[in-house]
């Protein structure tokens, strides 16, 4: 049985509902994503990927999203929770003058633009508490999953990518996905230990390279946040073409190591859907419908049948 790794990137609510379009056309192409070995979920991913391995079937991820009839199986999940966390995200006032989060992690940014970003921006206002609630009613009491779950986000003092789920971290699965989400200058860094944790986007929106040296014969990245070649859109055109570069050198390294990959990008009209505003939860249904036929045609290619022979077989 081929070994396969699935990580799942950032792109706030609208990066959610495109991961659900992806994730439910290959579990209709025979790949169910829980299966995987390892998942590696960054931000908006970091929620995706907790919600799978809380036994979530992707096949319902879509349906639920569009409010179409779900599994028994799916219900009793959404019934831990009451549904999607809804954020207030309405400005809070300041308690002083704002002033950059962590200047001296400009020195320790490495040159990554996210980085320099998260550490000049003053510290965002909106709390994720009710994010990290969500994913604590998923869990019970069940502190992190037996099956690899890896959550990724950044120390905003040391600017350290930190993958909480390996061995050295320790944090329940609540607190490591809410922190994965704290967008800077948006939301309020998650304190855990006396440390402080934002998004893990703000190293890279995939954080795909942590698989470069697992072993696994196929990796599968789902990301919101790029797009495929050629397709620049309405949408934060720079910044995807950033990220699109980003993900190719992640890409490239995992081929380096011998391992198969297997991209997910918003073509031109998944970047239409989504809109220029990644937190505008009125896109989610377009995003999602528009990002479900996107896969369904990417999955007919027949360039992909061999790998996708292999995510059959790790299914079945």
């Amino acid at each position: 049985m081929g070994q396969i790794g699935v990580v799942l990137g950032a792109g706030g609510i609208v990066g959610a509902a495109y991961h659900a379009g992806v994730l439910t056309a290959l579990a209709e192409a025979g790949f169910d994503a829980r299966d995987a070995e390892v998942l590696v979920g960054t931000s908006a991913g970091a929620g995706v990927a907790a919600t799978l391995r809380a036994g979530f079937p992707p096949i319902d991820l879509a349906p639920r999203t569009l409010a179409q009839p779900i599994s028994t199986e799916a219900a009793a999940i959404v019934g831990r929770t009451g549904g999607p966390p809804t954020i207030d995200m309405r400005p809070r006032p300041l308690s002083r003058l704002p002033r950059p989060a962590s200047p001296n992690m400009v020195l320790r940014s490495g040159g990554r633009p996210g980085k320099v970003f998260a550490a000049l921006t003053p510290t965002g206002t909106i709390s994720t508490n009710v994010i990290g609630e969500r994913i604590k009613m998923l869990y019970g009491n069940l502190s992190w999953p037996a099956q690899p779950l890896w959550i990724c986000a950044v120390d905003l003092d040391s600017g350290d990518r930190v993958v909480f789920g390996r061995e050295g971290t320790d944090a329940p699965v609540g607190v490591a996905v809410q922190a994965s989400s704290s967008i800077p200058g948006v939301f309020r860094p998650v304190e855990h230990a006396g440390r402080r944790y934002v998004d893990g986007a703000v190293h890279s929106p995939t954080n795909a390279d942590l698989l470069a040296d697992a072993g696994l014969d196929l990796v599968v990245i789902v990301s919101p946040m790029s797009e495929t070649r050629g397709g620049r859109g309405p949408s934060m055109p720079g910044l995807r073409g950033v990220q699109a570069r980003q993900l190719a050198t992640e890409v490239k390294r995992l081929r380096d190591a011998g391992t198969n990959v297997v991209t997910f990008q918003p073509t031109p009209a998944d970047v239409a859907a989504m809109g220029r505003n990644s937190m505008d939860a009125t896109r989610r249904e377009a995003t999602t419908e528009t990002a479900l036929a996107s896969a369904r045609t990417r999955l007919t290619d027949p360039a992909l049948a061999e790998r996708l022979d292999t995510l059959r077989t790790a299914s079945s």
